[in-house]
């Protein structure tokens, strides 16, 4: 990561934290092609001197919004798990809500990086696999057939990963709280037959059941 060291008191991250929620929403606003070190420092208001302070230029900027975002991801996603020995899978994961709360507080970020980066699901995926294939071992119920641990692994990050990106799609419109049930419904709850119906909008039964 290129950035220039700097001693990382408060006052130093709030700088620097204020560089880059104005270079977020100028993202947001104006797509990242069209951003300058001018737009960032006005809206931040800050001179270019303390954006060189911080940041060696724009590319630099844009690169450290991704790997800051994914970082923290990261240890959101891994932290849970620091001092625990065993998980019960069939329940609320440590992890999900972590996740979900730290994307709902960052979703700005999240939305920017979207419009520069069109591969995010892979780079969320890559970030998940990394930790899951080191230190884990996935215990699964009696059965005859050999699951490949790989192949578990693709399902579970894929699943978790879809219903993040759903997410973002839909304008982050349900709460962190709500996604981690739906997601831990979604994982232990296996659907057992696809009924088709013309006519019918795609929904499960029980939403069938409610709304009629």
């Amino acid at each position: 990561m290129l950035i220039i060291e700097h001693p990382q008191d408060r006052r130093a991250r709030r700088t620097q934290d204020a560089i880059i929620a104005a270079a977020v929403s100028l993202i947001l606003e104006k797509g990242a092609d069209a951003l300058t070190i001018r737009d960032i420092t006005e809206r931040a208001d800050y001179n270019r001197g303390t954006f060189y302070l911080h940041f060696p230029g724009k590319p630099e900027l844009l690169q450290f919004l991704l790997e800051d975002f994914l970082q923290g991801l990261g240890q959101a996603y891994a932290s849970p798990y620091a001092n625990l020995t065993e998980v019960d899978m069939t329940g609320l994961l440590p992890s999900t809500m972590p996740v979900f709360e730290y994307i709902e507080n960052h979703q700005d970020q999240f939305k920017a990086l979207m419009t520069m980066h069109g591969d995010m699901a892979l780079r969320i995926n890559n970030v998940f696999r990394d930790y899951l294939t080191q230190d884990f071992i996935l215990v699964t119920e009696d059965s005859e057939q050999v699951i490949n641990y790989d192949i578990m692994l693709s399902y579970l990050v894929s699943a978790t990963v879809g219903v993040i990106m759903h997410w973002a799609e839909v304008g982050f419109k349900y709460s962190a709280h709500y996604m981690g049930e739906q997601l831990t419904a979604l994982i232990n709850i296996k659907p057992t037959r696809l009924l088709i119906e013309p006519g019918q909008k795609g929904r499960t039964v029980n939403e069938r059941m409610l709304s009629d």
